[in-house]
């Protein structure tokens, strides 16, 4: 009887227990609404444990909101916090917060202040899910390591570009992800002094620089859009750089570059579409090592005023296995001067260039000649950019036939592509086709680039059945 008891009693102790801890994880979600629980949030912040949880349902509530305990807000059908002009709005200082599904708007336009949307200033930190609209700075990473923003939208006040400021900012702040936020109308999305950082299948667009760096080691920068911005993505002072399946598109600001590096060293870009820039590639001091080098392959440089430009005395960037397709000007020096120290083959594999006019006799896919940029005109220009005026005109072509005339007058050619390409590489369009409608001119880049090619394959096919005829021949 005795030991019934004791199993009834240990049973009852079991369901007991059982009760309070479902309690206890209900009592933790806490709702904020305007006819609920709590009316505000500082109300629900205030008597939330750590690892709470708040859901914040649809309504306007005040700003500035401080969080200081790590709790996870959720915002429900929503809900939207209003800076009225003033200030910055969300400020999260405590680690392992969570904040997601809000919409934030109108903060102060002090740039003296910083004036942001959302200042983060603690550690593993997730930001996703929100709209900030009409603000000044967009979200704001100070000593934030191991933190995440993903999925937001940022969209900044409609105000002369010299008075924006950053859409995205990370300062101090290692380790991060920054994924699939689309950023816009802002000045800079801001990498600074910050290692180890990953940003992936975002979208930059009509801003000042799509993406700047600066002093940030080790970062992997793939499937990213950086169109219609001044410049697209300008990376500086740092090493180990991975720069992957990027589309850096029309970006013609007074600069206009796709891709430009000052002062890099250990950067690998591979898989990227360069179309409609101004320069898709600029290079200034980039290796700065004496032992690095910088490598560039399977890119496509399509339809820019200038494919790659360069300081003249750059040395040791690899350039293989890229498409250089009908740019205005293939490749230009700024200055006096020639690429001629880089690397334009690596182990027997050049670049295409669609204005190569050499031939493949022993058809192994490599021309037989090599590919020289020694355009008098473009030799010109380069040293008189305001010449590039008359680019197209009957008075370039005079230009380049005198000095196919009378060798005297070549000038040194700027690179040689010992083995150039008989067929073209290129990169996977997927990353075309993710364009938002900002950018409505890429489907027509692609169909340029598509049917600019056919001539190529039309050539390959006549000279497939004729050696397909020949040999019929020889077998009857």
């Amino acid at each position: 009887m005795l030991k019934r008891l004791y199993h009834l009693a240990l049973i009852i102790a079991i369901v007991l227990m059982g009760v309070m801890v479902v309690s206890a994880q209900d009592s933790a979600i806490l709702i904020v609404a305007p006819d609920g629980q709590f009316s505000t949030i500082e109300a629900a912040l205030e008597v939330a444990e750590t690892g709470a949880t708040i859901e914040v349902h649809g309504g306007s509530y005040e700003a500035p909101l401080m969080i200081e305990k790590s709790v996870t807000l959720i915002g429900i059908d929503n809900p939207v916090i209003d800076g009225g002009g003033e200030g910055t709005i969300v400020i999260i200082s405590a680690d392992d917060a969570v904040f997601r599904g809000f919409t934030i708007r109108n903060t102060g336009q002090n740039n003296s202040h910083e004036d942001s949307g959302i200042v983060v200033e603690a550690e593993r930190v997730i930001i996703e899910d929100n709209l900030l609209e009409n603000v000044l700075f967009g979200i704001y990473f100070a000593n934030a390591h191991d933190s995440v923003a993903r999925n937001n939208i940022v969209r900044g006040y409609d105000i002369d570009l010299a008075r924006r400021g950053d859409g995205m900012r990370v300062w101090f702040s290692h380790n991060m992800l920054l994924e699939n936020n689309d950023i816009s109308s802002s000045r800079d999305m801001l990498i600074w002094y910050a290692d180890d950082i990953t940003i992936i299948n975002n979208r930059f667009y009509n801003n000042r620089y799509g993406l700047h760096f600066m002093y940030s080691n080790n970062a992997y920068i793939e499937g990213n859009q950086f169109m219609n911005n001044s410049v697209g993505t300008y990376l500086m002072y740092s090493n180990g750089l991975r720069v992957i399946g990027n589309n850096l598109s029309y970006n013609r600001g007074p600069s206009g570059y796709g891709l430009a590096l000052k002062d890099m060293d250990g950067v690998v870009a591979n898989d990227n579409w360069f179309i409609g820039n101004r320069a898709g590639l600029y290079i200034d001091n980039s290796p700065s090592l004496y032992e690095g080098y910088n490598e560039f392959y399977n890119n496509a440089f399509a339809y820019n005023d200038i494919g790659i430009a360069a300081q003249p005395h750059i040395v040791r960037n690899h350039f293989y296995s890229n498409a250089f397709l009908e740019n205005a000007q293939q490749a230009s020096t700024r200055g006096r001067g020639t690429l001629q120290a880089n690397s334009w083959s690596i182990e027997g594999v050049g670049n295409y260039w669609s204005d190569y006019a050499g031939y493949d006799a022993d058809e192994n896919l490599i021309g037989d000649m090599p590919y020289r940029a020694e355009g008098l005109f473009e030799d010109l220009a380069d040293t008189y950019p305001e010449l590039r005026f008359f680019i197209y005109s009957p008075a370039a072509q005079a230009v380049d036939m005198a000095a196919s005339a009378f060798p005297s007058l070549r000038p040194e050619p700027k690179l040689i592509d010992d083995a150039p390409l008989i067929t073209i590489p290129l990169p996977d369009a997927a990353i075309l086709l993710q364009t938002q409608s900002e950018s409505s001119l890429l489907f027509p880049s692609l169909l340029l680039i598509l049917f600019g090619t056919l001539p190529f394959w039309s050539l390959f096919y006549q000279r497939y059945q004729s050696l397909k005829i020949g040999t019929k021949g020889l077998v009857s």
